[in-house]
């Protein structure tokens, strides 16, 4: 498996020329999807007993597979926002992939997990975070909200037990990402819709309406759901209002960013984002405004013990790797 031999140091030369010439590409081609049975007619056996071999499979990838792809890196791409990658993030996604990385544990990629708290710490500064502050990056926003809200319930069922097999609930805009509905789906808790203003933001009179309407349901509140940046629009909440909520609820306050937090580092953007600072979790994704290959999401935890502390798999495999921890 890792014998190195001819066959693979021709295949290296033809990845790395490819890589080099599709970088060089101005403007890119902008392809185009193509049926499920017309890519079958091109591509032909991909999956054989004895394989195609590794030049064989960079040919179907870069005559057929790659075509069939729209090029997000195109200048007439306006469609979604999957990622907006530069030539040096591309280079060094290249760079870690050839290096056999393993960025788990600090055990055993303390390098990696360095790297990527530096990252985390920049984000948390342009928060106003602590210097305690601490985070992780996961597979997209829609993890990293399921993520933090699982540690505001966690949080909200430690800190008063009465709620231990409570049913919880989360207050969130009418205008949130689908992503809060169904991370409160997997946790079989609640979404508590707060209504949207006539441009889709959250706004502290909608909150307050909404809260002196709780009745009961107050005490089912374990984290306010405020939204940096919408999808469709990239409207910003009321971050303060959002802030003030949480804290009359005693609840967490989260902040989905993943599409538009990165404007904080823009400085005419960022009192758009006041009341980020007194968030308990954010999450912002780097695959959009910070031109990093997708898709991930950086999460960043106020208290990260917290989270720690809702999130560590006890096993005896990983006592090496969580022994110590709070």
């Amino acid at each position: 498996m890792h014998r190195r031999d001819r066959e693979t140091e021709v295949l290296t030369e033809a990845v790395v020329r490819y890589a080099l010439d599709r970088l060089q590409l101005d403007p890119p081609p902008l392809d185009t999807s193509v049926s499920e049975a017309e890519l079958r007619r091109r591509a032909g056996a991909t999956i054989t007993a004895g394989g195609i071999g590794g030049e064989a499979a960079l040919q179907v990838f870069a005559d057929v597979l790659a075509p069939a792809c729209i090029s997000t890196d195109h200048p007439r791409f306006f469609s979604f926002v999957p990622a907006a990658a530069t030539e040096a993030s591309v280079l060094f996604d290249l760079v870690v992939g050839a290096s056999a990385l393993y960025a788990g544990s600090w055990l055993e990629g303390s390098g990696a997990v360095f790297a990527e708290n530096e990252a985390l710490r920049w984000l948390a500064d342009l928060a106003g975070f602590p210097a305690s502050a601490g985070g992780v990056f996961v597979s997209g926003g829609s993890a990293g909200n399921l993520s933090a809200l699982v540690a505001a319930r966690h949080a909200w069922r430690t800190t008063d037990h009465r709620h231990d097999t409570r049913r919880g609930a989360v207050l969130a805009s009418a205008a949130a990402h689908s992503s809060v509905r169904a991370a409160a789906r997997v946790m079989d808790a609640d979404v508590l819709a707060v209504e949207a203003d006539d441009v889709g933001r959250l706004t502290g009179d909608a909150l307050r309406r909404a809260i002196d309407g709780l009745g009961a349901d107050a005490d089912r509140v374990f984290a306010v759901v405020a939204t940096a940046g919408t999808t469709n629009a990239g409207l910003v909440d009321d971050l303060a209002a959002g802030a003030d909520a949480a804290a009359e609820l005693g609840a967490w306050f989260h902040v989905d960013g993943a599409y538009g937090l990165a404007a904080l580092a823009a400085p005419s953007a960022r009192p758009r984002f006041a009341g980020i600072e007194r968030a308990d979790s954010f999450v912002v994704d780097p695959h959009k405004w910070l031109f990093a290959p997708f898709d991930c999401a950086a999460l960043v935890y106020r208290e990260p013990a917290v989270a720690r502390a809702a999130h560590t798999q006890h096993a005896e495999y990983l006592e090496v790797l969580t022994e110590g921890q709070a």
